[in-house]
C-alpha cells in the first residue's frame, strides 16, 4: 500500500507522522516537494522522495493521495496522481485558485467515482455540533449573522476554514459580496501569493450576514463571534484550547418587550464551554481510508472558495457583486 504526500511543509509533515503513527513504513511513504534539503533529508531516512510527480515509477500503483502543495498546483497535481490509479486524495484548502478548473475537476472526480475530500479544520472537529449545543441550551434562538475578526490571517490562508463554518451555521449560501481589501504579498516561502487582509461583506439569501474584518498590520489571532436574536457566542481560540464564550440579552428585558427587537439588548455572560483545537490530520486521514463519502466534498469546498474569489472581484471592481456573477480572478491564493 503507497501513499504519495505532494507538498512536505508544516501540513505535510504532519500527514507523514501520522502514517508512521499508523505503522506504515518509510518505503511506502512516497513524498514530492520542490525544496531540495528537505528531500535529501528525508531520503537519508528512508523515505522515496521525488521533484515532481512524474519523476515517480509510472508503473507504481498509488492507493491514496495527500495534496498539501499551494493552492495554485492543488489540482494539476490530483490530476497526476489519478494517472497513477489514484482513485482516494485529500486535498488541503483553498481546494484551487479557479472556479472553472473546479468545477471541471469535480466533474472528472463525479464520473469516475473517485473519493476526494478537502481539508477544512472545523468540520472534521465537528465545532457546530458544539455550538449548536450551546445555543439551544441557553435559548438564544436563531443565528442571525457572524462577525470573523483578527490580524495576519488572510482571507483565503486561514479564513476558509472560518467561512465553511460560517456558512454550516447560517445555514444558507451567499447572494451578494461588498469588499475592501488589502492584498499584500508577504508570504515567506512563495511573495507570489497573496495575503488579503481588509474587510469584506457577505449578504446570504436567508437575510442573515458575514462581516470580516482581517488585518495584516498586526497578529492577533482569530476569533469569531455568532450573534443570535437574543445573544452572542463568542469562539476564541489559544493554541490547543478553544473557548465558547455565551452571553445572552437579560431575561426581564426580553419578557418585557414580547420578544421583540429593541435598542435595550445589554448582554450577560451565561456560559463557557472550553473545547480540545486539537489537530484534525488524523481524522481527515481516517475518512481517505475508511470514509463512505468525503466530509467535506467539492461541491461543499467550493462554496468558500467563490466567496474569496467574490471578495477579490469586489474589490478590484469597486462594486457589490452578485452570487451570479463572480468570475476567476487571476491571482494565486494558498
Amino acid at each position: 500500500m503507497s501513499f504519495v504526500i505532494v507538498g512536505h511543509g508544516s501540513i505535510g509533515g504532519k500527514f507523514r507522522d501520522n502514517l508512521k503513527g499508523r505503522g506504515f513504513s518509510n518505503k511506502s511513504i512516497f513524498i514530492v516537494d520542490k525544496n531540495k534539503i528537505i528531500l535529501n533529508k528525508l531520503s537519508q531516512e528512508g523515505y522515496n522522495c521525488f521533484e515532481n510527480i512524474k519523476d515517480i515509477d509510472q508503473n507504481l500503483e498509488i492507493k491514496y493521495g495527500i495534496v498539501s502543495n499551494w493552492g495554485p498546483d492543488h489540482i494539476s497535481s490530483a490530476y497526476e496522481l489519478f494517472r497513477f490509479g489514484c482513485k482516494r486524495l485529500i486535498i488541503e484548502k483553498p481546494v484551487s485558485n479557479n472556479i472553472n478548473d473546479l468545477d471541471n475537476f469535480a466533474n472528472i472526480v463525479q464520473e469516475n467515482n473517485l473519493f476526494v475530500t478537502v481539508h477544512h479544520h472545523w468540520k472534521y472537529l465537528e465545532l457546530v455540533t458544539l455550538i449548536e449545543s450551546a445555543a439551544k441550551e441557553y435559548e438564544l434562538k436563531n443565528p442571525v449573522g457572524i462577525r470573523l475578526m483578527g490580524g495576519a490571517l488572510c482571507l483565503s490562508t486561514n479564513g476558509v476554514h472560518w467561512l465553511d463554518l460560517a456558512l454550516e451555521i447560517l445555514n444558507s449560501i451567499p447572494s451578494s459580496i461588498t469588499a475592501d481589501l488589502d492584498i499584500d504579498y508577504i508570504n515567506p516561502r512563495d511573495e507570489s501569493l497573496a495575503f488579503i487582509g481588509g474587510m469584506s461583506s457577505f449578504r446570504l439569501s436567508n437575510g442573515s450576514f458575514i462581516h470580516i474584518s482581517y488585518t495584516n498590520q498586526n497578529s492577533q489571532s482569530g476569533r469569531a463571534e455568532i450573534i443570535y436574536r437574543h445573544g452572542l457566542i463568542d469562539i476564541s481560540v489559544k493554541g490547543k484550547v478553544g473557548k465558547l464564550k455565551v452571553y445572552k440579552r437579560k431575561k426581564e428585558d426580553i419578557e418585557k418587550y414580547s420578544d421583540k427587537i429593541t435598542r435595550h439588548g445589554t448582554l450577560d455572560l451565561v456560559g463557557l464551554v472550553e473545547f480540545d483545537n486539537k489537530s484534525t490530520v488524523d481524522y481527515v486521514v481516517d475518512d481517505l481510508m475508511n470514509g463512505e463519502f468525503p466530509k467535506v466534498n467539492l461541491s461543499r469546498a467550493k462554496l468558500s472558495l467563490k466567496m474569496i474569489i467574490g471578495a477579490i472581484q469586489s474589490n478590484f471592481e469597486n462594486k457589490k457583486i452578485s452570487w451570479n456573477e463572480i468570475k476567476d480572478q487571476q491571482i494565486r491564493i494558498s
